[in-house]
């Protein structure tokens, strides 16, 4: 009994929150909680403030504010901004900014053939009227709001959140429509209190409290989840960190932590048929206690709910329902110090390439003072007083700035003075980011599906998907290693920036991935096969680079695409396993057809089962099911690499209880047939000792249904020892490893030349 007692308490202290280890002396000293001068005086926590700025008064001049305040800082510095790049550069840099896709030749050329003074002006508003603008800048936001179509791991409970992608449709819409951000952001806490009726698909925007993840449905996580989506999402505070105690130094305190815990504690969760998940007003309202330590099972006072004291002079207690409703307005209030800060320093992150304040989910007392706080409080005062919270306004505002016109060309000078690019002395080399890259293999390749909003889909699945990588299904406790590879943002939690690594899994994908390679081919067809190989290679820079070839290029290109159809293999070359049906003669001679339908996990006759033709015919990793007679066994056959000899040992199973069992036989292709055994409600052992090959012979398991179908699903695995002569080593294969679907077909020598340029630094980056 004490026993049960113990695991009972254990498996209790497994759902509380565990505090992480604190000096309580170093709390009650080092702790910035509090209404204390320090605080006061943090530069986040005051409103931005804006600086005199006299611009100049030539009427050539194309200055703005921003690089007014810039080059004020890199003057002190002694240093020299860097000039504009290259017209083909900027195009480029701005349909990846603000669209995530690049331009065509054609698109290039109509820019670089326009000699108006405002064609980059113009350029500027017609991508900030696309579309794919809602699409491109969704995807950023769903890094913040952690999104993912499943809830993570939840026993035995449905995963999938039904119409999550339905929140994603909301924020490509919002940001098309150029929605005020304030209201943005209250629509995303607030959209039931917002609207009329259970229909608005307004109500969509809720997602971004609902669609986290659901640690196994404990409420206190679900809850403290979302308060950090909320306070780290929007305004750049991490509130979280008082769930256990004080905040050691930002003026948060637990008892602030567990009133914001009462509003969402008092919002159940609605579901509606044709939304995401969602919240609404509970009937009655409860405050909460605060949890001592973290630990729900040890209460406290109570704290009455109410926004964070320290950033609300009034000093209020909510007094509307849940207190959501006021809770979203203090967030994103015109005279919050904190929201539209954070919000314009993640928009200059994307299109500069880093951000003014390094943290950018974190404004707090810890933070390195930015450089260009100026330049922040600048676009944050005019994003909020003359632009009304419009993205689209504040983006033009960035990216018509000289600053982010600059050539991103390395300067020995510059750089010495500072390495980092804090002063913005040049453009950051930006490489495309997973959803880009993606996108842009398919756009090359005259594939992509550029249908705005829907369903997600599968992308990591045969056959591949033409839709824009934005529609992935995000499977949180599943996440196909492909998104992990390029530095995907985890849908876990709330993800400020991404990772930037360079591994060689990346490089591999391009060269091996048959999605990788598909694109390769896709983009060879595009060109005619009549025209002679310069006509071709320049159109395969035209449609993958967007620019003519030089003249080094072109005899490159010429030569590499000529060379490489001469040396092209078939795709079984190398390869030394096949998967077919067929029998053995009188003689002792195999006839091998190949297996022509491939599941996924089976070789099989077709998509259905039975096929009409062939039958049972089955062969998986391990083992299989024969035809309907002794002309159609099922085949795996291992092609000799090299001159040696082979030892096979295995053991055939026949795990069924019905039928007459299953026959397998082993015929080598010079030395006929080397073994036989049937297996019948029963497993046996397999074994061949040593058997000469030579390169080339083929060694063939067949298993027949003897006298008829029923009940024939077996398992052989079984292991080739090989000897090889020539290099006097053994090798053992076990034959399940050898399992595989189609082998893509050789690649023509300009589709293998269009490969090797996707995988170029031209293709991945900016500039």
């Amino acid at each position: 009994m004490q026993r049960l007692v113990l695991l009972s308490v254990f498996v209790s202290l497994l759902a509380i929150p565990q505090p992480a280890q604190c000096d309580d002396q170093a709390l009650s000293t080092q702790s910035g909680y509090g209404d204390n001068a320090a605080s006061r005086s943090h530069w986040a926590f005051q409103a931005p403030q804006t600086s005199s700025i006299q611009l100049s008064s030539e009427p050539a001049t194309t200055e703005t504010a921003i690089d007014t305040l810039i080059l004020r800082r890199l003057e002190g510095q002694g240093i020299t901004a860097s000039p504009k790049a290259d017209r083909r550069i900027l195009v480029r840099r701005l349909y990846y900014d603000l669209l995530g896709l690049p331009p065509t030749y054609d698109q290039v050329q109509l820019f670089l053939d326009d000699a108006s003074p405002d064609a980059y002006e113009k350029l500027i508003d017609h991508l900030l009227a696309s579309e794919h603008f809602g699409e491109r800048w969704a995807r950023h936001w769903l890094d913040i709001a952690r999104f993912g179509d499943t809830k993570g791991y939840v026993f035995t409970e449905s995963r999938d959140y039904p119409n999550a992608y339905k929140y994603r449709n909301w924020v490509i819409d919002a940001f098309n429509r150029d929605l005020p951000v304030d209201q943005f952001l209250k629509y995303q806490l607030v959209a039931d209190q917002m609207v009329e009726g259970d229909d608005d698909p307004n109500l969509a925007a809720m997602g971004y409290l609902t669609l986290g993840r659901r640690f196994i449905n404990n409420q206190h996580d679900i809850i403290d989840d979302r308060i950090d989506v909320v306070f780290r999402g929007m305004m750049g505070l991490t509130v979280a960190c008082a769930r256990c105690h004080d905040h050691m130094y930002d003026p948060i305190a637990t008892e602030d932590y567990y009133a914001l815990y009462g509003v969402f504690a008092s919002s159940p969760e609605h579901q509606d048929e044709h939304l995401p998940l969602r919240l609404k007003e509970a009937d009655q309202p409860q405050d909460a206690h605060v949890f001592n330590r973290g630990n729900p099972a040890n209460q406290g006072e109570i704290a009455r709910r109410r926004f964070l004291p320290f950033f609300n002079d009034e000093d209020s207690f909510f007094e509307q329902g849940s207190g959501r409703k006021e809770l979203a307005e203090a967030i994103a209030s015109d005279d919050n110090p904190l929201t539209a800060r954070v919000f314009v320093n993640r928009v200059w992150s994307h299109l500069m390439g880093a951000p003014i304040v390094s943290t950018p989910s974190d404004f707090g007392m810890r933070t390195d003072p930015p450089v260009q706080r100026d330049v922040l409080d600048h676009l944050a005062a005019t994003f909020v007083n003359e632009d009304a919270w419009s993205l689209k306004r504040l983006i033009r505002r960035i990216v018509m700035s000289n600053v982010y016109q600059q050539s991103s060309e390395h300067r020995d000078d510059a750089w010495a003075a500072d390495p980092e690019n804090q002063f913005y002395w040049r453009a950051n080399r930006k490489r495309l980011d997973f959803e880009a890259m993606r996108d842009s293999l398919l756009a090359c390749s005259g594939h992509l599906d550029a249908t705005v909003g829907g369903p997600s889909v599968r992308i990591e699945t045969a056959p591949s998907t033409n839709r824009r990588t934005l529609y992935a299904f995000i499977d949180r406790q599943n996440l196909p290693a492909i998104f992990r590879t390029f530095d995907f943002a985890s849908p876990d939690t709330h993800s400020p920036q991404r990772p930037n690594t360079v591994v060689p899994q990346q490089a591999l994908f391009l060269l091996n991935s048959p999605f990788a390679q598909e694109a390769a081919e896709q983009l060879a067809d595009r060109i005619d096969p009549t025209a002679e190989i310069g006509t071709q290679v320049r159109e395969l820079y035209r449609l993958v680079f967007a620019r003519q070839p030089s003249v080094e290029e072109l005899h490159l290109g010429a030569t590499f695409a000529t060379q490489a159809d001469e040396e092209s293999v078939s795709p079984e070359h190398g390869n030394p396993w096949q998967f077919g049906y067929g029998g053995v003669d009188d003689h002792g001679r195999v006839t091998f057809s190949p297996l022509p339908y491939f599941t996924g996990q089976a070789w099989q006759g077709g998509p259905d089962r039975p096929d009409p033709e062939i039958g049972w015919v089955i062969l998986e990793p391990e083992g299989g099911h024969p035809g309907n007679d002794q002309k159609h066994a099922a085949i795996r056959r291992w092609i000799a690499p090299s001159e040696g000899h082979i030892v096979v040992r295995g053991t055939l199973k026949h795990p069924a209880e019905e039928g007459d069992g299953v026959r397998s036989q082993i015929v080598s292709s010079r030395a006929g047939p080397i073994g036989e055994w049937i297996a019948q409600h029963s497993e046996i052992a397999t074994t061949v000792e040593s058997v000469d090959v030579q390169a080339g012979d083929t060694v063939d398991f067949l298993v027949d249904c003897r006298t008829n179908e029923g009940h024939d699903s077996f398992l052989w695995p079984a292991t080739i020892e090989f000897r090889s002569n020539s290099h006097d080593t053994s090798e053992e294969i076990p034959i399940s490893s050898g399992f595989h679907g189609p082998l893509p077909k050789p690649l023509s020598g300009l589709a293998r030349y269009a490969q090797t340029l996707l995988l170029t630094n031209e293709f991945h980056f900016l500039d």
